[in-house]
C-alpha cells in the first residue's frame, strides 16, 4: 500500500470533497479493485468509506483468503484462511447450506472463479438421481445443481473441469470438461452453460488444425493437477508435448484451441494464474555448474503481447531467500498456490512445516501467516474472491 497519496490522488480527493457519500461510492465501484487499495491512502473519510461493510458489498472485490478442507463433504473440517490485516468474510466454510441437500454426499472442491466455488458430487450420476456438479456462491448462499453430461467417463489417461465465470461479461457461468483416453488419441471437450443449461460434445474433430493438430499429433498429455487460468476470454492450462510444456488456450465452448510455448525451457511448471488482466505463469528451475547447485528457484512470467506471445521475466526468486536455504530439496517440497489477482504477491505451501507463506515481488517480503497443521497432501487449499451479486445462481429447491 502506498503511504501517501499522489498528487492525481489528491487532486481526485480535493474534486470528490464536495461529493455526497453515494456518489462517492458509486464512482469507486467502477475502478479495478487494485485502485481500491490505494484510493484507501487518499484521506481518513475515504478510507473509513472503502472499509464500511456497507458500502464494501458495492465494490469491486479482491482476494480474501483461502478455503481449507479436506473434501470429504457432509461432515468435513472446513475453515477459511483470511490473508493478513483482512477479517474472514461472513461465510459459512462447511458448506452446510449445500450438504444437507438431498443427493447430495461427499462433495468435492474442485476450483474457483470470481466468486463462485465448483463441487464434485461424490455419488454417481449413472446409477443416482443426484447432480454431477453443485456451482455455489458462498457469499449469498444460492447454488445450481448441473447434472451429469449422459454418460459415465470411460477410463482416462487424464481428466480435468474448470469453472469459467466472469460478471463484467455475462452473470453466466460454463464448465469445461476435458479428458484425455490415451496417446495419439481423441480429446473429448464437453462444455456447460448456465445459460442454456445444457452440456455441449465436442470431440477433438479438430484434431487437424492449429493447436489440436499440435496436442494429439503430438502425443501430448493433459494435465489435472496443475491449476488453469482464465484470461483473455479463454481458458488456460498446462499440455506436456514430449520434451517441452506448452500452454493450451481454449475457448469455453471447446470449439478452438491455440497453443502458446511455455516461456522458459529449463524449468517446470508450477502453474498459471491470472494477475492485473494479465496471463502470468510460475516454474522452478535449478541451474547446476560442473554437477554443482549454483542456483534454485521460482521464476515468474508475465504475458504482455498475447497475439505476438511476447512473455517477459517479471521476478526470480531463490530458495534461500524464500527458506533460508539453497537446496533442490524445496523444488519437491514446495507447492505454489495461487498468484495475486491485484498485486505481485505469490502463495506458496511448504510442505515440510505445513506452512502458507506470501511473497512480495515488489518488497521482496516472506511472510509466513497460517500453519496448517494437518497433512496437506490430503487436503484442498482454494482461493476466494467474493462477489456480492444477487441472483447469479438459481436455486434448485
Amino acid at each position: 500500500m502506498e503511504e501517501y497519496p499522489d498528487a492525481k490522488s489528491g487532486a481526485a480527493a480535493t474534486a470528490a470533497s464536495g461529493l455526497p457519500d453515494d456518489a462517492v461510492v458509486e464512482i469507486l465501484a467502477r475502478v479495478p479493485a487494485r485502485s481500491i487499495h490505494r484510493f484507501k491512502c487518499v484521506s481518513k473519510h475515504w478510507r473509513d468509506l472503502i472499509a464500511d461493510p456497507l458500502h464494501r458489498k458495492q465494490l469491486p472485490q479482491t482476494l480474501e483468503g483461502f478455503f481449507f478442507s479436506d473434501g470429504a463433504g457432509a461432515g468435513s473440517r472446513g475453515s477459511f484462511i483470511s490473508l493478513p490485516v483482512r477479517s474472514a468474510p461472513r461465510i459459512d466454510p462447511s458448506f452446510s447450506f449445500l450438504t444437507k441437500l438431498p443427493g447430495i454426499k461427499h462433495i468435492r472442491l474442485l476450483g474457483s472463479c470470481n466468486g463462485l466455488l465448483l463441487f464434485k458430487n461424490g455419488w454417481n450420476p449413472a446409477t443416482a438421481a443426484a447432480p454431477a456438479y453443485i456451482v455455489c456462491n458462498p457469499a449469498t448462499e444460492e447454488w445450481v445443481a448441473v447434472p451429469s453430461f449422459g454418460c459415465p467417463c470411460p477410463d482416462h489417461l487424464q481428466a480435468r473441469t474448470d469453472l469459467v465465470f466472469d460478471p463484467a461479461v455475462s452473470p453466466h457461468f460454463h464448465l469445461v470438461h476435458i479428458y484425455q483416453e490415451d496417446f495419439m488419441v481423441e480429446i473429448q471437450v464437453r462444455a456447460y452453460s448456465s445459460e442454456t443449461r445444457a452440456w455441449s460434445d465436442r470431440a477433438s474433430q479438430w484434431r487437424d488444425e492449429g493447436g489440436w493438430k499440435h496436442w494429439v499429433n503430438g502425443g501430448g498429455i493433459l494435465t489435472s493437477t496443475l491449476g488453469g487460468a482464465y484470461v483473455n476470454g479463454m481458458l488456460h492450462f498446462i499440455v506436456f508435448v514430449p520434451e517441452k510444456y506448452w500452454i493450451a488456450a481454449m475457448d469455453i465452448e471447446g470449439k478452438t484451441c491455440r497453443m502458446i510455448a511455455w516461456p522458459d525451457k529449463r524449468s517446470f511448471p508450477l502453474g498459471v494464474g491470472q494477475s492485473q488482466g494479465r496471463l502470468h505463469c510460475v516454474g522452478k528451475l535449478n541451474e547446476r555448474e560442473r554437477d554443482c547447485l549454483k542456483w534454485a528457484g521460482l521464476s515468474i512470467w508475465v504475458l504482455k503481447g498475447y497475439d505476438a506471445q511476447e512473455w517477459v521475466l517479471k521476478h526470480r526468486v531463490s530458495f534461500l531467500e524464500l527458506f533460508g536455504q539453497m537446496s533442490c530439496y524445496y523444488s519437491y517440497n514446495s507447492i505454489v498456490l495461487s498468484i495475486h489477482p491485484d498485486r505481485n504477491l505469490i502463495f506458496i505451501v511448504q510442505k515440510g512445516c505445513q506452512e502458507l507463506i506470501s511473497y512480495d515481488m515488489d518488497s521482496k517480503e516472506v511472510y509466513a501467516f497460517h500453519t496448517l497443521g494437518h497433512n496437506y497432501g490430503s487436503l484442498s487449499l482454494t482461493p476466494y474472491v467474493p462477489n456480492f451479486m444477487e441472483s447469479v445462481l438459481t436455486n434448485d429447491h
